[in-house]
């Protein structure tokens, strides 16, 4: 029995299955890729593979599965998007209702990841202008006691 060639990429018959006793040889797609090489996924009737004998199929499976994982269409999204985060107390809310919707399920726990990696970087942000202005507060409290005369 001959040995298939599995590792062509023509589209020569590559395999030799047995269906019921009878040889059965099956070819590759006949089509070419984007890329410009020839597709090497198995040929239906008529010498081209699923996608390309139903192009259109390929284009809306893709967007199906595109707004599937859209972040817009995961529960809950509104409410964070809604809402202001201008201060440390407003980003540990944030974190706080975030971890509690993910527990109870109300959020894709991808949206839980996503908010508590920006909100993160956001409350170290916040919490370093607030330093800074605490200490510049305290560099002008310090510069006036110097200029102002002794009694």
């Amino acid at each position: 029995m001959d040995t298939p060639d599995l590792t062509s990429k023509t589209h020569m018959p590559l395999k030799t299955q047995t269906h019921e006793g009878v040889g059965v040889t099956r070819k590759r797609c006949k089509g070419i890729t984007r890329s410009g090489a020839p597709c090497t996924a198995w040929a239906m009737e008529g010498g081209l593979c699923y996608f390309h004998a139903n192009p259109d199929k390929a284009r809306e499976l893709g967007k199906r599965g595109g707004r599937a994982k859209s972040p817009m269409d995961t529960p809950g999204v509104s409410e964070y998007v809604a809402r202001p985060l201008k201060t440390v107390d407003d980003v540990t809310k944030l974190l706080g209702d975030t971890i509690n919707d993910l527990r109870s399920g109300t959020i894709d726990s991808r949206l839980a990841n996503t908010v508590g990696f920006l909100a993160t970087g956001m409350l170290k942000a916040l919490q370093q202008g607030d330093l800074e202005g605490r200490l510049r507060a305290m560099e002008a409290v310090l510069s006036s006691n110097k200029t102002s005369p002794k009694r």
